[in-house]
């Protein structure tokens, strides 16, 4: 299990008054599979990082639900359009196993970098980290095929079809159910 504070310290040291301030404003809990962090219509005022389990976000589009990003241990998952702008969001987020959450509200964020500077360098290399996540997710559909993209993801994420479901997994490739049996047909041969 990897803590939010062991994440921030991989990106640059901290001083033990900035580890002591984080340590502060994060919330800790345990979350039940199956529960919502966040509903679409609301606004979203926290980051989430997994310290252990799965979330996933996503939407609906068309009556059907399309799953954006799965998160996994040692991630951020968050509604981020809304952590950002203060809108309310058209992102779910929600809990597929029972998970170790470390929650920071945007507004303790504000309070961190006003007094303790370091740690906004510290915000900018994190939001940069998952942009740059984002950018992967991106190019895997510019770039590479649905078969391409299920082992792609096999190799980031090999437990991920004992973690998550067949059909969120389906959705996060931008494929059919049936689509990804096929697929998977094709592996295993």
């Amino acid at each position: 299990m990897k803590s939010f504070l062991d994440y921030a310290s991989a990106f640059m040291p901290l001083s033990a008054e900035s580890v002591q301030a984080i340590d502060q404003i994060a919330w800790r809990r345990n979350i039940p599979k199956r529960t919502i962090l966040q509903r679409a219509g609301d606004i979203c005022p926290y980051f989430h990082f997994i310290e252990k389990g799965v979330g996933r976000v996503y939407y609906y589009h068309n009556e059907q639900e399309i799953t954006a990003w799965l998160g996994f241990e040692g991630q951020i998952i968050s509604a981020i359009d809304s952590f950002f702008t203060g809108k309310p969001t058209d992102y779910w987020i929600e809990i597929l196993e029972d998970a170790q959450i470390c929650s920071i509200c945007n507004t303790d964020i504000d309070w961190l970098f006003t007094h303790f500077p370091e740690t906004e360098r510290l915000g900018r290399l994190m939001i940069t980290e998952n942009y740059l996540r984002l950018d992967e997710r991106m190019k895997l559909f510019a770039f590479h095929t649905a078969e391409q993209r299920y082992e792609i993801l096999l190799r980031q994420f090999p437990d991920i079809l004992q973690r998550v479901s067949l059909r969120y997994i389906a959705s996060y490739l931008g494929i059919t159910q049936v689509t990804l049996s096929r697929i998977r047909a094709e592996f295993r041969q």
